[in-house]
């Protein structure tokens, strides 16, 4: 059996970690004898009272301060005992056979750096499947708001980084490669390791097997993000190769035709994207407005959700309330 660590950093949102773990517990790995390594990030909430109730069940490390996402996992990794490490939020939700998944798939490759899972909004939607960098070579979630069931984000495969908000590394390596950054606060600590990673010589990789749901962002709030970007992109501005279009291009979603002169005709699904020009009309104006609209309204779902849990109303019963109102 494998010998597994998973390490969870938790700062407040009680209730969410109590999801998680309880998720955890009651449905152990197949392929792994597992530990739970808890990292209390300073809470000042109700997560202490929590987690002692646990008992042996999990392993807790206790900050006084708060130091931020990747100071508490180099802190869990550093009591962990397990041959391999996954880094897991606690505002996610793993589904049966996540771990056995992230295992089956990490165990045959020696090169392998981090390997990340299928990451779903509440409903259903792509919040994970990968990272790619923008041509300005800002890292994002590709296919993010895509159906779980597309095509795109249903094969496992390479990619130059993927979210630590769940992914599994050898424990050695991730001590080999220095750990998470904590010069990164709160965004940007996964993606600079799996470059480190990578300037290795490992690869990234994400499974579409192990799926999990993740209420982004509801831990933690906001990254410091122009920090955090300007940061990575005085560190990796010349190493990340912009890559987004070569994931299109693969996946079919676009397409270049070429005649004998130019222009070549270049077609793109409608799931990616919408034309932009100068002057859109009428209806692409309204394509591209309710594509934001949709997009604000799945995270400030996912905040609602986690607000609702934290209140101890359940997410069916909020669904009813709101229902009995109507």
């Amino acid at each position: 059996m494998t010998n597994c660590s998973l390490v969870i950093p938790v700062h407040n949102r009680a209730a969410l970690t109590r999801q998680c773990l309880d998720t955890l517990l009651a449905a152990p790995p197949a392929s792994a004898d597992v530990e739970i390594v808890v990292v209390d990030d300073a809470s000042t909430d109700a997560s202490a009272e929590l987690l002692a109730a646990y008992g042996e069940d999990i392993r807790v490390v206790r900050h006084e301060r708060n130091t931020g996402f990747g100071v508490a996992c180099n802190d869990g990794a550093g009591v962990a005992s397990g041959d391999w490490l996954v880094f897991l939020n606690n505002d996610t939700i793993p589904q049966p056979g996540w771990l056995d998944a992230l295992l089956a798939y990490a165990r045959p490759r020696e090169q392998l750096g981090f390997v990340g899972s299928k990451l779903l909004f509440a409903d259903d939607t792509i919040q994970h499947a990968g990272v790619v960098f923008s041509q300005r070579g800002h890292p994002f979630h590709v296919y993010s708001g895509f159906p779980a069931s597309h095509p795109a984000v249903n094969k496992s495969r390479q990619f130059q980084a993927v979210t630590a908000a769940c992914a599994l590394i050898r424990r050695h390596l991730f001590q080999e490669a220095g750990s998470f950054d904590p010069e990164f606060v709160n965004g940007y600590e996964d993606v600079d390791l799996c470059l480190r990673l990578r300037r290795l010589g490992y690869e990234n990789h994400y499974c579409h097997e192990s799926v999990l749901h993740h209420l982004e962002s509801a831990t933690r709030g906001e990254a410091i993000d122009e920090r955090n970007l300007r940061l990575f992109l005085e560190r990796w501005a010349t190493y990340a190769q912009p890559d987004d279009f070569r994931y299109y291009l693969e996946d079919g979603l676009i397409e270049m035709s070429y005649w004998e002169h130019f222009p070549a005709l270049l077609s793109v699904s409608p799931e990616l994207a919408i034309l932009h020009r100068g002057r859109r009309n009428a209806t692409e104006r309204l394509l591209a407005q309710r594509a934001r609209q949709v997009f604000e309204a799945r995270k400030e779902n996912a905040r609602l959700r986690a607000r609702l849990l934290e209140a101890g109303v359940g997410a069916d019963e909020g669904d009813r309330r709101q229902r009995d109102d109507q």
